[in-house]
């Protein structure tokens, strides 16, 4: 049996990275590091962003407002949108805790509207947010 332990060993950390959990954690990756702000179908074919598949995995989770939360501090711009688009809509007492010091910052975000890429004002974005302009398409069934 000692000669299979660390064969073991691989094979428990390869069905740990295939959990849940793992793929939370990389989804959460994926929202912290986002360079695109993109909500609903985009480019020619309409397809779902990759940030806002990581918003939805998040999302599913238990946590998902603390852990949301926790990527706060050193998220990108876009990250910042998707994290409080996902507390608005998981936690409002986490989202409004958060938001007076979001709602004022300025800068641009590449963003994806359909086919159309541009930059847009982070405090705008920010205002659409809180104005629950992207809750319909996070809340439709995934396709």
């Amino acid at each position: 049996m000692r000669a299979f332990g660390p064969y073991l060993t691989r094979i428990g950390v390869l069905l740990l990275l295939g959990t849940p959990l793992a793929a939370a954690a990389n989804a959460s990756s994926q929202i912290e590091h986002a360079s695109v702000f993109a909500v609903g179908g985009v480019g020619y074919a309409g397809t779902m962003s990759e940030g806002e598949k990581s918003l939805r995995a998040v999302l599913k989770q238990s946590d998902a407002a603390a852990r949301l939360e926790s990527l706060l501090p050193h998220a990108s711009f876009a990250g910042e949108l998707y994290i409080l688009l996902g507390l608005r809509l998981r936690d409002r007492a986490a989202y409004k805790r958060v938001m007076a010091r979001y709602a004022k910052q300025d800068g641009t975000v590449e963003t994806m509207r359909g086919c159309t890429v541009g930059r847009e004002s982070f405090r705008d974005l920010v205002r659409q947010i809180d104005h629950g302009a992207f809750d319909a398409p996070i809340r439709q069934p995934a396709w």
